[in-house]
């Protein structure tokens, strides 16, 4: 892997890019912040003005991931906030995202501290995770059609189950599929969903 280069005050998030593509290339086992450190050609105190522990660093590639993840269901979010189609578009997005970044699925996903907030209440907090984004949009959606709440919930559930299941086998190295996953996301999520039109 080549060095890279960042910008003065930029150093956390060239850490960041790195230790994920490390990783990608690597594996977790071979992480250590030295090696950063010297792939960003710094040195090996550095990283610890950012990062405590490799642990620590782990965690924030995380967060870095999730936040790219969230930014691509916020833009669909506001690309198709009037449209009928706007559920169908954010299920797209999700699994689209993970199809064309396999290694994030596990990355986010296979670790102990991720934590899946399945409580309406998720749908009126201020956070901005990737379900939370799926959960107020799809409440807002289906109080408006005045669905009870646990009814909403279960929709909820079902829709989030579809599409993560959806990614979990997009990103599966081995499926066979006699077809382009980019272009058949939408049709699948489609043919066994009902649409809300506000």
């Amino acid at each position: 892997m080549k060095e890279k280069s960042y910008h003065h005050g930029d150093l956390r998030r060239a850490l960041i890019e790195t230790g994920i593509e490390f990783i990608k290339q690597e594996g977790e086992e071979a992480l250590s912040l030295r090696r950063i450190a010297e792939m960003c050609g710094v040195s090996n105190a550095a990283p610890y003005a950012h990062f405590k522990t490799k642990d620590e660093f782990i965690v924030a590639m995380q967060h870095y991931v999730m936040d790219l993840f969230s930014a691509a269901l916020e833009k669909t979010s506001i690309e198709y906030k009037d449209s009928p189609s706007l559920l169908l578009m954010l299920g797209k997005t999700y699994v689209i995202f993970f199809y064309q970044n396999p290694f994030y699925y596990d990355f986010l996903f296979s670790r102990k501290n991720i934590s899946i907030k399945l409580s309406l209440e998720n749908a009126v907090t201020d956070e901005n995770t990737p379900l939370a984004i799926l959960q107020k949009t799809a409440a807002s959606i289906f109080r408006k059609v005045k669905l009870p709440e646990k009814v909403i919930q279960n929709k909820i559930i079902a829709m989030w189950a579809l599409v993560h299941g959806l990614a979990a086998i997009v990103t599966m190295p081995n499926i066979e599929y006699d077809d382009n996953w980019e272009t058949r996301i939408e049709e699948i999520i489609k043919s066994i969903t009902i649409p809300y039109q506000t």
